[in-house]
């Protein structure tokens, strides 16, 4: 998992409703001066399938939290039985750009430098204690962020292959 440097401002959580009816957004930063970008989080109209099983309508919303992990670039949403559309899933941008602790990746033979394990970088879901999984369409954005797709609730990192 991608760390944090140390010393890396906090990221407070975020608690908001998601509507199926229409796109709903929330950023999360750093308590830095300059509010750097830590999280942003989508949900396209139509991206609420279910929750704890029971079919979510078109009208209908979920309380949503966003919980930034402490020492790492990651966050976990809840609740955690939310399911959601395959065709509209929403998505979580991770930006490292100024805090992410890139030379970690060094401590890898498989990186020989903090670029190739930048490029490594993915969308990882935790399926269960401890055991990972590339998320949906896991990738980089190109500006020191990775992108994917969200499946359901549960805890999403910045990761590479070990």
């Amino acid at each position: 998992m991608l760390p944090q440097q140390a010393g890396t401002p906090t990221v407070a959580a975020a608690t908001f409703y998601a509507v199926n009816s229409r796109t709903v957004s929330r950023t999360l930063r750093h308590s830095d001066g300059a509010a750097t970008l830590f999280a942003d989080v989508r949900f396209p109209a139509g991206s609420l399938a279910s929750l704890d099983g029971a079919p979510i309508g078109a009208g209908d919303s979920v309380r949503i939290t966003v919980t930034p992990d402490a020492d790492t670039y990651g966050v976990t949403l809840s609740p955690a039985g939310l399911a959601f559309a395959a065709g509209a899933r929403p998505t979580v941008t991770l930006s490292y750009v100024r805090y992410g602790d890139l030379e970690a990746g060094l401590d890898s033979p498989r990186y020989p430098d903090v670029l190739s394990y930048a490029t490594a970088l993915d969308v990882w879901r935790e399926v269960s204690v401890d055991r990972w999984a590339a998320a949906v369409g896991s990738g980089g954005t190109g500006s020191d962020a990775v992108s994917a797709s969200l499946s359901g609730g549960g805890r999403y990192v910045a990761a590479a292959p070990r």
